[in-house]
C-alpha cells in the first residue's frame, strides 16, 4: 500500500511541473472533469472597433539603413524620404600638399533594396548642413529638420539596386549608386587651414554634414535603400598637386550623426485614407516611416463574459487580419508594386499615445505571432493573456464601478518602421466581405465555481 501511495504521489507531482509549463494557449485544455462544470466553446464574432491614425514621428537615429526617394501611392498619396549624416576623416589628419587642385569628386553609396517602381528616374540632391548637428545624447526623431546651405550636387537618375558594378578592386562587383558632387567643395577644401583637417573633431566643427534628399518624381517613384556604413561608400575627392595625382575618402561611421527623415501627404491619394474614423471602416492600413498605425479595441468583450454569469478563462485569443485585395475604394491595390510588409507589431495603447509591450509578447515570437504569410494572405496575433485581463477588469468593475480600468486598445504598426518603407491594406471590421474580415478567434472556458 505504502508503494503505490508513492507512486500515486509521484505521478501528481510530475503532472504538477507539466501543467506548470503549458503556454496560456493550452491552459485549461486538461482540466474538464467528468462532471464537466468547465464548458469549452469557440467565438469568432466578437465586436471589434478600429480607427486609423497618423503617426506623429518615430526615432530614426543610428537606423540600420538610410531611406532615400519619393513614393505616389494611390492609397496613401506622397512619401518623400531623405537623410541627414556627417561625414569624417578616414585618417588621423589630412595633408592635401603643395599645389593641390580638386579634379573631381564623387559620391558612392551601396544599394540594400528598395520599395516602389525603380523604372521611375529619380532626382538625388546634396546640401551642406549648416547648423550643429548635436552629439550622441540627442535622439533625433523622424520629423527632425536642420538648417542647408550650398547645393553640392544635383543628379537625375533611374535606380539599379540590383544591377553590380565593378569599383576599385572589386572583381565580383557591388550594387552601387555613383554620381559627380560640384568639384567647388574640394576647391573649398583645399583653400581652408592645415588646422581644419588636423583632427576629425576640428573638421566636423568646420563641416557640420550633408543632407541628402529626393525631388518629387514624375510618377510612382521609390525609395532606395542604402548602407552609408559601409566601406564602399564614401564621398571622394580626386585632385592632383606638386608632386601625384590621387585621391581622399571622407567617410559615414557609426560614431557619426545620422538620422532619417519622412514627410508624407495624404491628400494626393486616389482613395484616400479616413482617419480617426471608428464608426465605419471596411479597411483598415498601416504604413512605415512614422506613416499611418491602426488602433484596435474590443469594447463588448467585458460585457459579453459577464453576460456569461460564470468565470471566463481564455485558453486562446487570436487576433487575425487579412489582406485587401483587388478593388479598394474603387482603386486597385497592386501588392505587387507594393508588396507586403514581412512583419507587423501589436503593442498595447496607453492614454498619452504611446504604448508597452503586451504580456503575450513576452512568450515569444513564435507564440505571439505578426509574421506574414503569402499562403493565407494573412497575419495573426495570439493576445489571450491581453483578452483575459480585460475580462477580469470588466468582472471587477461589475462588482464595483470604481476599479474600473480604461483600456485604449492595441496598435497595430508596421515593423522596423525607422529604416523600411512598407506599407499594408487589409479588411477592417465593416468589410462586404463577412469571411475576411478582421477577426478575434477566442477559445475559453466556463467555470461555473
Amino acid at each position: 500500500m505504502k508503494t503505490k501511495h508513492l507512486i500515486l504521489a509521484s505521478l501528481l507531482l510530475l503532472i504538477g511541473f507539466s501543467s506548470c509549463k503549458k503556454l496560456p494557449e493550452h491552459i485549461g485544455d486538461s482540466l474538464q472533469p467528468n462532471s464537466s462544470n468547465i464548458h469549452v466553446a469557440f467565438s469568432g464574432n466578437q465586436n471589434i472597433t478600429a480607427a486609423v491614425e497618423h503617426i506623429d514621428s518615430l526615432s530614426t537615429k543610428s537606423a540600420s539603413l538610410s531611406l532615400l526617394g519619393d513614393l505616389n501611392d494611390p492609397h496613401f498619396g506622397n512619401s518623400n524620404l531623405s537623410f541627414y549624416t556627417q561625414i569624417g576623416l578616414t585618417s588621423n589628419s589630412l595633408q592635401w600638399g603643395e599645389g593641390a587642385v580638386t579634379d573631381s569628386i564623387m559620391m558612392q553609396m551601396v544599394y540594400s533594396g528598395y520599395y516602389g517602381d525603380t523604372l521611375t528616374p529619380l532626382t538625388i540632391k546634396i546640401h551642406e548642413v549648416v547648423q550643429d548637428m548635436g552629439g550622441e545624447s540627442t535622439t533625433y526623431y523622424s520629423n527632425t529638420t536642420f538648417e542647408i546651405g550650398e547645393e553640392l550636387a544635383n543628379y537625375t537618375f533611374s535606380p539599379r539596386p540590383s544591377t553590380k558594378i565593378k569599383a576599385d578592386n572589386d572583381t565580383l562587383g557591388t550594387y552601387l549608386l555613383q554620381f559627380h558632387v560640384n568639384k567647388e567643395l574640394g576647391d573649398r577644401f583645399m583653400s581652408e587651414a592645415a588646422s581644419v583637417f588636423s583632427s576629425n573633431s576640428n573638421f566636423m566643427d568646420y563641416f557640420k554634414g550633408l543632407h541628402f534628399s529626393c525631388e518629387p518624381a514624375n510618377g510612382t517613384g521609390s525609395i532606395c535603400y542604402f548602407n552609408v556604413l559601409n566601406s564602399k561608400t564614401f564621398l571622394r575627392v580626386y585632385y592632383h598637386n606638386d608632386y601625384d595625382t590621387t585621391f581622399y575618402d571622407f567617410n559615414i561611421s557609426d560614431k557619426y550623426i545620422r538620422f532619417n527623415h519622412f514627410e508624407h501627404d495624404y491628400t494626393t491619394a486616389q482613395a484616400p485614407i479616413t482617419f480617426n474614423n471608428n464608426t465605419e471602416n471596411p479597411y483598415l492600413y498601416v504604413q512605415s516611416t512614422a506613416g499611418v498605425r491602426t488602433r484596435l479595441s474590443f469594447p463588448n468583450i467585458g460585457q459579453w463574459a459577464n453576460s456569461l454569469n460564470t468565470n471566463v478563462l481564455v485558453n486562446e485569443a487570436k487576433l487575425i487580419l487579412t489582406g485587401a485585395k483587388g478593388l479598394v475604394n474603387d482603386v486597385e491595390n497592386d501588392t505587387s508594386m507594393f508588396n507586403q510588409p514581412v512583419q507587423l507589431v501589436a503593442v498595447k495603447a496607453k492614454a498619452d499615445g504611446s504604448y508597452e509591450i503586451l504580456p503575450d509578447q513576452l512568450v515569444g515570437t513564435s507564440y505571439f505571432g505578426g509574421y506574414y504569410d503569402k499562403n493565407t494572405d494573412q497575419i495573426w496575433f495570439r493576445i489571450s493573456e491581453y483578452i483575459q485581463d480585460l475580462i477580469i477588469d470588466a468582472k471587477r468593475a461589475e462588482a464595483d464601478s470604481s476599479l474600473r480600468k480604461e483600456d485604449y486598445g492595441l496598435f497595430i504598426y508596421t515593423y522596423a518602421g525607422a529604416y523600411n518603407a512598407k506599407r499594408w491594406i487589409f479588411n477592417g471590421p465593416d468589410n462586404t466581405d463577412t469571411t475576411n474580415r478582421i477577426r478575434l478567434e477566442l477559445i475559453y472556458s466556463q467555470i461555473d465555481d
